[in-house]
């Protein structure tokens, strides 16, 4: 025998078909994860909860008078009010309301005729590209 033959004879081993299955598996959950993470992770900057709220106990509609609405900041940064609307119609806003970090402030809204009793659907927009949306029974 030479060489050649025992070379070409010898035989090539490689991994099995049941091994490579797992492993492409393995790969494509990793891959969808990562994918997924990233697609998350992308779109949680718009769709993290807002750090501003609406205190509902202290919020009033009054006939008359119109709204006043209280905001709690617990971010970091401040935030402007730069929009609103009662019921669908645009109010008018009393002045440009500032909620600084770790703070509240009252957002006050007029424009919109109140009467007392009605339940009335609130929307301000705000600096940061958030909304807030509150019911309140007006008084």
């Amino acid at each position: 025998m030479t060489l050649k033959t025992r070379l070409g004879t010898r035989r090539k081993s490689g991994i099995s078909p049941v091994i490579a299955t797992i492993i492409l598996i393995a790969i494509t959950i990793v891959i969808a994860v990562a994918v997924a993470g990233w697609v998350f992770g992308l779109f949680g900057s718009y769709s993290k909860n807002n750090p501003v709220t609406i205190l509902a106990a202290s919020s009033t509609c009054t006939s008359g008078s119109g709204c006043t609405i209280t905001l709690q900041n617990t971010g970091g940064n401040s935030i402007s009010v730069i929009s609103a609307s009662i019921n669908g119609q645009s109010a008018t806003l009393g002045g440009t309301t500032v909620v600084s970090a770790g703070s509240t402030a009252a957002v006050a809204l007029s424009g919109v005729t109140i009467t007392s009793g009605d339940t009335y659907n609130i929307e301000l927009g705000l600096s940061n590209g958030g909304t807030l949306v509150t019911t309140i029974v007006a008084s």
